[in-house]
């Protein structure tokens, strides 16, 4: 069983690595990568539309949300599943 709470703190600061961290805890790395890569082109997207510092305030929800949904719906999941089957 993975602590929620744990996996919320990794998820809310805004750096990738913390979020990677909390995908591999719950074996979904490669699908974090993937999430982790959408986001970094749309928040480039984003700043390269609108200028520093006003696009931060578009660009930073989306880099914390996005991954606080994903990791917090995958770690229900993950607690969810039979323990044979977590490997």
């Amino acid at each position: 069983m993975i602590n929620m709470r744990g996996q919320m703190i990794l998820a809310i600061i805004p750096s990738f690595i913390t979020q990677l961290i909390a995908f591999y805890r719950i074996r979904k790395l490669s699908k974090g990568l993937v999430v982790e890569l959408i986001i970094f082109l749309v928040d480039a997207l984003i700043q390269a539309i609108i200028p520093w510092p006003f696009g931060v305030i578009f660009a930073l929800p989306l880099t914390v949300g996005v991954p606080v949904y994903f990791i917090r719906k995958w770690t229900l999941e993950y607690n969810r599943m039979p323990k044979g089957m977590l490997g």
